[in-house]
């Protein structure tokens, strides 16, 4: 199989990262919708399917890292008809997509919504749907400057080189411990 059907078959069928799901969905200049359900971890266990009282009486709040991108498509026009939630809601219980990997929309997931450029979710509760506020983080502003002095791109998290010295500093400091070592003179044990 061509790299390029590779790259196409995991197009279609979803196999693109958490991060790349919801970024396609962030920049693109369509309206469009993602469906958003929690990870199956031990972590989520305790809100699956709860309504926001529920997870009020424990405790909680949503919390996007607990939640996955599982499906983005654009808001055609037979779903703006009408309250767009109660609609996406329908299709995603009477009408599921083929490509659609979900469960049926169920309390505790996600709808978040990108219409004329605006992101908005809304949390699916018992009763109607909850918008949550500032629910997606905001990208880290700081992420293309730190890229670009980051030693490690494991860390990329707002601070650059986490008090590691640069790579020319630890450059410097091996080639200093290197001439030390040829400076040196070899003990009697070393010699023998």
């Amino acid at each position: 199989m061509s790299k390029n059907k590779i790259e196409k078959w995991d197009e279609l069928n979803g196999n693109a990262s958490q991060e790349e799901r919801l970024q396609a969905f962030i920049d693109t200049t369509t309206d469009c919708y993602a469906i958003m359900q929690l990870k199956r971890i031990d972590e989520t266990l305790g809100e699956r399917f709860a309504s926001r009282r529920e997870l009020e009486k424990i405790g909680r709040v949503p919390e996007y890292d607990h939640y996955e991108v599982i499906y983005v498509s654009p808001l055609y026009p037979d779903i703006t008809d009408g309250s767009v939630l109660d609609n996406l809601y329908m299709k995603f219980n009477t009408n599921l997509p083929q490509d659609y990997r979900g469960h049926s929309l169920s309390v505790s997931d996600i709808v978040a919504l990108k219409q004329d450029n605006k992101v908005t979710c809304h949390y699916v509760d018992s009763l109607g749907f909850g918008e949550l506020k500032d629910f997606i983080p905001p990208e880290n502003y700081l992420k293309n400057a730190e890229m670009s002095l980051e030693d490690d791109y494991g860390m990329i998290d707002g601070v650059i080189n986490n008090g590691k010295a640069s790579v020319l500093e630890q450059l410097k400091e091996t080639t200093s411990k290197s001439r030390e070592k040829k400076l040196s003179f070899p003990t009697e044990r070393e010699i023998e």
